[in-house]
């Protein structure tokens, strides 16, 4: 599974962030090609021990497309996970998986 997240484990839509680009990425994502998971109807929401990944490193960039050289400013890295299949759910765009039953694997730099 491939997650953007800070070294400490939150991701881009946990707190928004100052920052022009973001606050776009915040206000545009949310649509259609970007469902959140409440509005996703796979995911029908995220459980309170569930984080967004991603399946594959394209999904991620199609996601992130255009927001990866902010993300990177603010300290956004891209993490790989390995996870048993039971601990995954699969939405249209993205995937939400049980933090606690994934182990990271390798971190990459989105830029």
């Amino acid at each position: 599974m491939f997650r953007v997240e800070k070294p400490c484990g939150t991701g881009p839509y946990a707190e928004e962030e100052d920052h022009p680009m973001l606050r776009h990425m915040y206000l545009s994502h949310g649509d259609e090609d970007h469902p959140e998971p409440a509005d996703d109807s796979l995911l029908n929401g995220i459980g309170a021990d569930e984080v967004c990944g991603f399946p594959t490193l394209d999904a991620l960039e199609d996601w992130f497309a255009g927001y990866e050289d902010p993300l990177a400013e603010l300290g956004y890295e891209i993490v790989i996970y390995s996870l048993p299949v039971s601990s995954v759910r699969y939405g249209h765009q993205q995937a939400v998986f049980v933090r606690e039953h994934a182990v990271p694997v390798k971190t990459w730099s989105l830029v």
